[in-house]
């Protein structure tokens, strides 16, 4: 008899998949319903998951243009709002291409629960990137 994963080591596990290091894997789109909510400082908006799939190299692109390297989650907190839905923060540290302090970067997902596995709903920036 197998023991079920807690909520806790479900989440862990969804970012760990989630992390920009495990970005170019397949199956990443799979983390994000179809379409999805983003939101940011502009607004909110539903977009396609291939979308979003096809602007992820530009997002790399923007990180190195601001000078920064890829984000390493740094903390993690999240809240069961109900059987479906749990609220995850978190804060990401993007290191400094000149070796200056890292750039704490904030999000939260909501993440819809569905049989065991994680999407997110939503995608919510707290802050854009630093200009270059």
């Amino acid at each position: 008899m197998s023991e079920t994963p807690t909520l806790e080591a479900r989440i862990r596990h969804f970012f760990a998949a989630f992390s920009p290091a495990a970005g170019a894997a397949d199956g990443f789109g799979e983390l994000f319903a179809d379409p999805f909510l983003l939101a940011d400082e502009a607004g909110a908006r539903p977009v396609p998951r291939a979308a979003f799939l096809a602007a992820l190299p530009r997002r790399t692109q923007l990180f190195a243009d601001a000078g920064l390297g890829p984000a390493t989650l740094t903390d993690l907190s999240y809240q069961r709002l109900d059987d479906r839905y749990v609220l995850a923060r978190t804060e990401w540290d993007a290191p400094r291409r000149d070796g200056g302090a890292p750039v704490r970067l904030a999000s939260s997902y909501l993440l819809h629960d569905d049989a065991g596995r994680f999407r997110v709903v939503l995608y919510l920036n707290h802050q854009g990137l630093p200009a270059a």
